[in-house]
């Protein structure tokens, strides 16, 4: 058998790490979703194996059938509303298997539609958590021009409480992208840096590239706050353990405020979600998500042949 053949071709420019997700992700197309390969997101004649055909792909891109009708549903509700931060591309999120934001939903969607069981991993992280009330994704507050002003947004938010206070934790999800490189500066990001006292890093610091996609996450966590919108605010860093770079920025940024930011791996939420007392169909879902995204043994005879 031509493992290689069958999960697909890859691209040439993708690092080590990337490289070894992508074909874990082919792995999973053809092996357990049974899919050819679908588009090449930027070279539509060529195919590629983290992609599903857009005529087979329906939910394959969830763990379940209803985190998939969550996704879509989600994604419409926010693509017309008009003043959302930025476009939920319904078609990425549905066939591009290497994408954070299915990820997004593969892991958080079990939250949001089982608020007692989000509860509880909320708690889990952060033990102040008395209430779950729901999950966001992609959530920027609107109107803009009275938080960060530009197209910021949590790509996920957990809407909590403590006793009765309300509280959002914002997250930031990083499977295989690194942080964006560009650098953002503006006077109503200064506003909000000057307006907190929970910053110990200088303004230039923090808006360095590689701090930037964190540091405008905590600036919408303290406009938040500023704007009464909620009582307390937390933040996180969601990624893989293996992604070290993603891990040093994050303690790094994290050594650059007084409180309220923690960073959070996939292996650690699955662990934490599989000591629970979970129902056979939790349980089995924990799983699943152990295999979409870490049980990279699963694929290694085949990564040997690229």
């Amino acid at each position: 058998m031509n493992l290689k053949e069958i999960i697909g071709a890859i691209s040439t420019s993708d690092t080590a790490r990337i490289k070894r997700a992508r074909i874990h992700q082919g792995w999973w197309r053809a092996f357990v979703l049974k899919q050819d390969p679908g588009k090449h997101p930027r070279d539509k004649a060529a195919t590629i194996c983290s992609t599903l055909p857009d005529q087979t792909a329906g939910t394959c891109n969830f763990i379940t059938e209803e985190i998939g009708r969550l996704a879509e549903s989600t994604a419409l509700e926010h693509n017309n509303f008009k003043n959302s931060a930025g476009i939920m591309e319904i078609n990425r999120l549905k066939t591009n298997l290497l994408s954070s934001q299915p990820l997004c939903f593969n892991f958080f969607g079990l939250l949001a539609l089982d608020h007692e069981l989000g509860l509880r991993t909320a708690q889990h992280f952060f033990p102040e958590i008395t209430g779950f009330s729901g999950v966001r994704f992609e959530y920027a507050p609107s109107p803009r021009q009275i938080y960060t002003n530009d197209n910021s947004a949590f790509d996920v938010a957990l809407e909590v409480s403590i006793e009765d206070e309300r509280g959002l934790i914002g997250i930031e999800c990083k499977y295989t992208e690194p942080f964006s490189p560009e650098e953002y500066r503006s006077p109503r990001y200064e506003e909000i840096y000057n307006s907190s006292s929970n910053f110990i890093a200088s303004y230039d610091v923090l808006t360095q590239s590689k701090f930037n996609q964190l540091f405008r996450n905590q600036l919408i966590a303290e406009s938040l706050l500023q704007a009464g919108d909620y009582q307390f605010t937390r933040t996180a860093l969601f990624c893989s353990p293996e992604d070290v770079e993603a891990k040093n920025t994050g303690t790094a940024f994290g050594s650059m405020i007084k409180s309220g930011f923690k960073i959070i791996d996939f292996f650690e939420y699955i662990t934490a979600l599989q000591k629970m007392d979970l129902d056979p169909s939790q349980r089995k879902n924990t799983m699943m998500l152990w295999a979409r995204y870490m049980a990279h043994e699963l694929s290694q005879a085949a990564s040997t042949e690229y």
